[in-house]
């Protein structure tokens, strides 16, 4: 016959024959089976008789009843070997006169002997239903009312306006008066996933002890569980803590901080066995405690991302603003040539900047073009120094290689290697249309004639500011009657749609070459739709600015 070796949570362990019909089990004296135990249900769990077989069923006690680690949600068959965990208590199904049965597998993150992981949604869930009809209905009642009055009083002194830190200091605090640990920690997760220590609090005359096992971490942040470590001296996971040991701890608690949106980390306690001992009525009351401590974590948190985003949203209407004040309000009048400039900027700060600078000679004029490494304020700020660096060169008059020497050495000099600059300078000569120019590592300049050919400015050197000492060459080409100078940067042929194709220069060639005699806002308007139908709703991850001078027809 089999029988029930029965370790309660309190007093010694006993053997119940398992006989007759059914066998109820409970803390109630008129069940068959009564464990001493305060968190069990008067009427817990029910053995009862299906054919030649035992069965066990929940009977929709409070806390739930485990069969070898699997919550009993229905009728479950039971066999020699296995266990049964009801609240702190442990009930194993032997039969004397059989072979010693393998027990089932066990789920580590379920009720056992001396250890118990609950899911903390489920539990929270549990806690928030109450039957009515149920005969402890009143006790039940009467319990939650005072949880909801302890959750009322620190949802109340959470709520005032805290930082993160005074946020958990509080926490710490409030967790000390209602569950008396000698020690408590609180965990956060951090962006990487990994977690941190982010306060601890340690009863007056009670040594530091660190019981955050990576089980821990992740069976309760990572997996969401509520857990109780009944006695840590008899859990394989301390095994080895033999400070720790030493030191007297005996029973611990933990419970997420999660929320709907996942867990930001957990907050642990720990105690000694003689002072006190940690039941599962403490773990729910930490749970709930967890819950409410993350939706104020989570508050905090998307407060501060909100002040986070209205300062760089107004630091980058800042630097939109001097950037706007770089470029050029308007362009020169230069006689038998028209001209027309414009950027749009990926993020609303560009890292692309143009300017057209007559030669103080009255003979010559400057057109340059810059795309600088980088997005958004820092890219505006290199192009602000790079516009000042420009500045004197540019009215010296200098030749383009030139320039580009200067610039580059003096960037060198100011920044890092990563900062860095791709720029076109052209020198137009307008009575004759000539052209000098440097391309240093800029996109090739298109030359689009009047009678439909085109050729490229390639590069005749590196990125400025990228090398100690580049070196630069000045080359040459002309602007004959009704030819156009096309310079870009390459947020235009770099732009890209959905499936990963690059726009691309001849896309760019092609248009310039069918509208080379249109007027030239209307070319700039053409090239900006072609973008727009090619993206077809792709993001433009780059700055985009279109540089262009025609020589009028019999010029």
């Amino acid at each position: 016959m089999m029988r029930l070796l029965v370790n309660p949570a309190q007093g010694e362990p006993f053997a119940v024959p398992l006989h007759g019909e059914e066998l109820v089990i409970g803390r109630g004296t008129d069940c068959d089976v009564t464990i001493a135990d305060s968190f069990l249900s008067r009427r817990h769990a029910r053995l009862f008789k299906d054919g030649d077989s035992w069965r066990l069923e929940d009977l929709g006690s409070r806390n739930g009843t485990f069969l070898s680690g699997v919550r009993v949600e229905g009728p479950m068959p039971i066999a020699a070997g296995d266990e049964i965990a009801l609240s702190s208590s442990v009930v194993r199904i032997e039969d004397p006169a059989a072979p010693r049965a393998p027990a089932r597998p066990r789920r580590e993150t379920s009720a056992g002997d001396h250890t118990v992981f609950r899911s903390a949604s489920e539990l929270l869930a549990s806690q928030a239903t109450i039957s009515p009809q149920s005969e402890e209905s009143v006790e039940i009642l009467q319990s939650h009312a005072q949880r909801l009055q302890i959750l009322n009083d620190v949802h109340q002194v959470l709520a005032r306006s805290l930082s993160v830190e005074e946020l958990l200091e509080t926490l710490l605090g409030r967790t000390f008066d209602l569950l008396r640990p000698e020690e408590a920690v609180i965990v956060l997760r951090e962006p990487d996933g990994s977690f941190r220590q982010a306060a601890r609090k340690t009863a007056k005359g009670y040594e530091e002890h660190h019981l955050l096992s990576q089980t821990l971490i992740r069976e309760v942040a990572d997996n969401g569980q509520a857990a109780l470590v009944l006695d840590v001296a008899r859990d394989d996971r301390f095994a080895q803590a033999e400070s720790i040991l030493d030191a007297g701890v005996r029973s611990l608690i933990a419970a997420p901080l999660a929320d709907a949106e996942g867990s930001l980390g957990m907050i642990a306690l720990n105690s000694r066995l003689h002072r006190h001992r940690f039941n599962e009525a403490d773990m729910e009351l930490l749970t709930s405690l967890g819950s409410v401590a993350a939706l104020r974590l989570r508050n905090l948190e998307l407060a501060e991302e909100a002040a986070e985003r209205r300062r760089l949203e107004d630091e980058v209407r800042l630097a939109r603003t001097i950037q706007l004040a770089l470029l050029p309000s308007e362009l020169p009048t230069l006689e038998g040539y028209e001209l027309h400039g414009a950027t749009e900027p990926s993020q609303g700060v560009s890292g692309d900047f143009f300017e057209v600078v007559e030669g103080a000679d009255g003979a010559t004029c400057f057109f340059v073009v810059t795309d600088v490494s980088g997005k958004g304020i820092s890219a505006s700020l290199l192009t602000a120094s790079i516009e000042a660096l420009l500045a004197g060169p540019l009215e010296a008059g200098l030749e383009p290689d030139r320039i580009c020497a200067e610039v580059s050495k003096r960037l060198w000099d100011r920044t890092s290697a990563a900062k860095y600059a791709t720029a076109l300078l052209v020198r137009l000569e307008p009575a004759s249309g000539a052209l000098t120019y440097a391309n240093a590592g800029h996109n090739p300049a298109l030359v689009v004639r009047a009678a439909g050919e085109s050729e490229a400015l390639a590069a005749s050197g590196p990125p400025i500011g990228l090398l100690p000492t580049p070196e630069f060459a000045s080359r040459r080409a002309d602007l004959g009657a009704g030819d156009l100078l096309v310079l870009y940067t390459d947020g235009i042929t770099e732009a890209a749609n959905p499936a990963g194709e690059e726009f691309g220069l001849e896309r760019l060639r092609e248009i310039c070459l069918a509208l080379r005699a249109a007027p030239l806002e209307d070319l700039d308007a053409a090239v900006n739709r072609a973008l727009l139908d090619f993206a077809a709703g792709e993001p433009f991850a780059d700055d985009r600015t279109l540089v262009l001078l025609r020589r009028r027809p019999g010029r």
